[in-house]
């Protein structure tokens, strides 16, 4: 048997009122190899990154061991040493690249603190990332999500942690992007090196060598070569959660609407200051009922169109439709419709107050909906969405990216919008989740002639739900460089 790097031995983890989350898991993560966790949306998966570094609330209660190849082992429930091994023997690449950068520096000076210093060092690992020396000069405001977390596979290139844990590594990417940053995960394996990859993506688990272990309800219910795990499935959870690719979906079924747009575009331009234009002389119309996507590769403008469209960012040229109301020119009526037209965002734990438990929020909603009867409401989405009860009582820090998504979503549709902008929506997703998020969004577009705007780089989903595609790459030297 190839010896393990480090082991995590009987990890059990309950949140503050005494559930469980995480329940005896046991893991090897193999010398020089990697070891793959895939699962649920919250299933645990995350709770065990942030159990390795010492993350976990004050709240939680934690058993288990820690143990290290040299003899060293450290209770899950001494946070204070587990945070003592960070960049020396640990390194995280966080599943939120946002929050693991610092906004008031810039991404060269934040590079360049992983010793040894060099300027040079900082370029090449830019550089295998795909990213240009000049991306060191910006802050960390103006990189896309995608851009973000390449930044991060670059820092885990600079450090010398014998133990990288990457948490959903591939989170934002397009497909190119995803596969070149599997081909440099791999490229960090070496014989004094271990990776423990965390992730939802089947690319990943297809991809990596080294084990498999799938996480279901907090245990590990099936585990084995990644070889054997995807040719052979035992578990049948296992077996549908690897039949849920996108790529597997059959094609929604294309009628046109003859009704009104409930948002327009023309001539849409955007240019941040002292840069060439993210895109130009872009043109759309979306009525209810419908579904259009907005692709094209990461940093190629999605998300800045997509708030250009909502009323966030002005465009530098062109003209945005509210249903005949241009929200730019007319403040009033933008905030009287603003309900309306809602964002679901690519960092849905950043978009709720961190301070404040999620059912709390969802009852602020009473301000801005008349007659809002939450006890009518909400139980229906919650089962709809596979949402517990139970999490209604946590912090945004409580839940899962995947949980964070669906609560999310929740409350957008609270607020019976016309249109709903979505940001990858299901990058945080598991298959299985994420099928069943994009089959409520297509229900909502349906049954209740709510438009969606989903932007998405993957080709697969884009191809089986939408009505109408956006290809920024028309329209963006970004995408076309």
């Amino acid at each position: 048997m190839t010896e393990a790097l480090l082991t995590i031995d009987g990890l059990t983890i309950r949140d503050r009122v005494g559930a469980s989350l995480v329940d005896g898991v046991t893991l090897r993560i193999p010398k020089s190899g990697a070891m793959t966790l895939i699962g649920e949306t919250g299933s645990g998966k995350s709770l065990i990154a942030q159990a390795i570094f010492g993350l976990l609330p004050a709240s939680f209660a934690i058993g288990g061991w820690l143990r290290r190849a040299d003899g060293v082992s450290i209770s899950f429930a001494d946070r204070d040493r587990l945070r003592d091994l960070w960049r020396s023997h640990t390194m995280l690449l966080p599943q939120e690249p946002t929050e693991a950068l610092d906004p008031t520096m810039r991404v060269g000076r934040q590079l360049s603190e992983i010793p040894p210093s060099d300027r040079c060092r900082v370029a090449n690992a830019l550089e295998l990332v795909d990213l240009s020396p000049d991306v060191a000069r910006l802050y960390p405001f103006e990189l896309s999500g995608g851009m973000s977390q390449r930044i991060l596979v670059a820092a885990a290139h600079l450090a010398r942690a014998p133990i990288l844990v990457a948490d959903e590594p591939t989170k934002g990417l397009d497909p190119a992007r995803a596969e070149m940053t599997v081909t440099l995960l791999r490229s960090l394996l070496a014989p004094d090196r271990a990776l423990l990859v965390i992730t939802h993506d089947p690319v990943i688990a297809r991809s990596l060598p080294g084990t498999i272990a799938m996480l279901k309800d907090g245990r590990i219910v099936e585990h084995g070569s990644s070889e054997a795990v995807i040719a052979r499935p035992r578990d049948p959870y296992t077996r549908s959660w690897l039949a849920a690719d996108p790529a597997g979906w059959p094609i929604r079924s294309r009628a046109k609407h003859m009704a009104a747009p409930v948002l327009a575009a023309q001539d849409l331009s955007f240019a941040w200051p002292r840069q060439a234009p993210l895109f130009a002389g872009l043109s759309l119309s979306v009525r209810p009922g419908e579904i259009t996507a907005i692709s094209g590769p990461s940093g190629c403008g999605k998300t800045t169109l997509g708030n250009v469209l909502l009323g966030l960012t002005a465009p530098t040229q062109g003209q945005v439709s509210w249903a005949g109301l241009d929200p730019y020119a007319d403040q009033r009526a933008r905030r009287a419709k603003r309900r309306r037209y809602q964002k679901l965002h690519q960092d849905p734990i950043g978009a709720f107050i961190p301070h404040r438990m999620i059912g709390a929020q969802l009852k602020d909603l009473g301000a801005v909906i008349p007659g809002f009867d939450e006890t009518a409401r909400l139980p229906p989405l919650l089962e709809r969405l596979k949402l517990k009860p139970a999490l209604l009582a946590r912090y945004p820090s409580e839940v899962s990216g995947g949980e964070a998504q669906r609560l999310a979503l929740l409350r957008l549709l609270l607020l019976d919008p016309s249109v709903i902008v979505a940001d990858e929506p299901t990058s945080r997703l598991d298959p299985i989740i994420q099928r069943d998020v994009i089959d409520l969004l297509r229900d909502c577009v349906e049954r209740d002639g709510m438009a969606v705007i989903l932007i998405s780089h993957d080709r697969a989903l884009v191809r089986a739900v939408a009505d109408e595609v956006c290809d920024l790459g028309t329209f963006s030297a970004a995408c076309a460089a």
